[in-house]
């Protein structure tokens, strides 16, 4: 019998230790289950680590896109298989691998009709005060004020759990009236022969990019290949409403007034002084100086539901 370890976030907004018990009975009917609770975030990620060093054939991750994270980087790159089983407010993972919102429907399908897949990642070196730091994203990376919009809503997480994606549409809809208007250009982009000045980016390297619960924020009617980029020259309420309405349209984002949007990237730098905030998969990373953004096809090995492959 395989070996699985469960690592699971007791603060995500569904769960339960009823919900957990039931998770793991229906688990043990093909794996033998190891369940490890971590500390913080980055426990959560050595945790991983360790288990795939060890030669684990299954991680699964049981929260919210914040402990999916974490237990994707500790996995990537070596042969261990994440599997991901939702338990937060707006699960975006989850929802592009094709697997249930409900905790309990997500381990039926690992058990009984799951198969393995590839899928990219996009590595974010980021340094500061010449320290670097290197993470992973699993579906989206945002500098400046889409990290600062995430900073400002995880500040309040009773809201958050209890409003989900309203939480987050309030906390960006304040933040564009008080602070974004008077925001200077202060990042300096290069993608290739690309060059621009930015007050903020937006990276995209899978189908969706939300925050909105179950509706997708699109850049561009095409899926990304392999990112796409949005670039933010200045936010105001009579650009962001036609934004935000042109992504869940699946429309050109490059042709709103105060965005530019780069298809075909592969590999992104940015320079930003004063340093800005950086996030992944809306976990805060902390400040940059200098940021490389790289897309790694075929990064993570997933479990997907065998009928998506």
């Amino acid at each position: 019998m395989s070996v699985l370890t469960l690592i699971a976030n007791p603060a995500a907004s569904s769960f339960t230790g009823g919900l957990h018990r039931t998770v793991v009975r229906i688990l043990r009917r093909k794996y033998e289950v190891v369940a490890l609770w971590p500390r913080s975030a980055a426990d959560a990620r050595m945790i991983a680590a360790q288990q795939a060093e060890e030669g684990v054939e299954v991680v699964a991750a049981m929260g919210g896109d914040g402990i999916v994270h974490q237990v994707a980087n500790g996995v990537a790159g070596t042969g261990t298989t994440l599997a991901v089983l939702p338990a937060g407010t707006t699960n975006v993972y989850a929802q592009l691998l094709g697997i249930p919102r409900s905790t309990t429907k997500a381990a039926r399908l690992l058990v009984e009709d799951s198969t393995t897949g590839k899928w990219p990642l996009v590595t974010i070196e980021i340094e500061m005060k010449g320290e670097t730091t290197s993470h992973q994203a699993t579906f989206a990376v945002g500098l400046g004020f889409d990290a600062e919009i995430v900073e400002a809503a995880e500040a309040e997480p009773y809201r958050k759990y209890r409003f989900g994606a309203i939480h987050y549409a309030r906390t960006a809809l304040g933040l564009i009236v008080r602070r974004f208007p008077q925001r200077l250009p202060n990042l300096a982009v290069a993608a290739g022969n690309r060059r621009s000045d930015a007050a903020g980016l937006m990276v995209q390297f899978l189908s969706c990019y939300t925050y909105l619960g179950r509706r997708p924020l699109r850049f561009h009617s095409e899926a990304p290949d392999p990112m796409s980029v949005l670039l933010l020259d200045h936010l105001r309420l009579r650009n962001a409403l036609p934004m935000l309405l042109g992504s869940a349209l699946g429309r050109d984002l490059g042709n709103v007034e105060g965005f530019t949007l780069w298809r075909g990237v592969s590999e992104l730098t940015v320079e930003a002084e004063p340093p800005v905030a950086v996030q992944a998969d809306g976990e805060r990373l902390g400040p940059t100086q200098h940021a490389t953004l790289r897309h790694v096809p075929d990064a993570l090995t997933v479990a997907v539901p065998a009928s998506t492959r």
